[in-house]
Formats: C-alpha cells, sequence, structure tokens
C-alpha cells in the first residue's frame, strides 16, 4: 500500500496500534479474510451444506477474524516499517 510523505506522517502521528487495526487488519486483513471464506466455501464446507448455513456457522467466522487478524496484522507491521525507512529522514535502507 503506498503512501505518499505527507499521508505517511499524518498516519504516524495517529500512532502504530491505530495504523495497525486500521490501515492491516480493517483495510488490508478484511478483504482477504472475505475472499478466503469464499474459497472456503467451495473447499472446507461439509458435503450438502447450504450456503447460509456455512456463512453462519462458527467455524466460518474463527477463520475469518483469523485471516483477517493475521494477514492484516503481519502487512500492516511489513508497511508501516517500509513507510517509516521510505519517509524518515536519517534512516538508510540496509
Amino acid at each position: 500500500m503506498s503512501t505518499g510523505q505527507a499521508e505517511w506522517i499524518e498516519r504516524r502521528k495517529a500512532g502504530f496500534v491505530r495504523y495497525l487495526f486500521w490501515n492491516g487488519i480493517v483495510i488490508l486483513g478484511g478483504p482477504f479474510a472475505v475472499i478466503m471464506q469464499v474459497i472456503g466455501y467451495f473447499f472446507l464446507r461439509d458435503d450438502g451444506q447450504p450456503v447460509l448455513e456455512y456463512f453462519s456457522s462458527t467455524r466460518m467466522w474463527t477463520t475469518f477474524f483469523l485471516h483477517a487478524t493475521l494477514f492484516g496484522g503481519i502487512m500492516g507491521v511489513v508497511n508501516w516499517r517500509r513507510n517509516e525507512r521510505a519517509f524518515t529522514p536519517g534512516k538508510t535502507e540496509g
């Protein structure tokens, strides 16, 4: 997720935890979790299980939140570090 320097300064002021939650878990992890649940419907559901039953199951919601949290958290940290390296003066790559 590309960020301009002015936008990064504003996001950085809000703090790491807020950035991790909104930009990592909500913006990146949410859509990833939705896609994974749709794919999971075709590969993980029980035989003969209807669509509404699958999407209302506890297993589906558990995996949904795990996908969103893990993927979004990891990508949030990766993007934070990349933006820190790119836009913080005095820091060099390597």
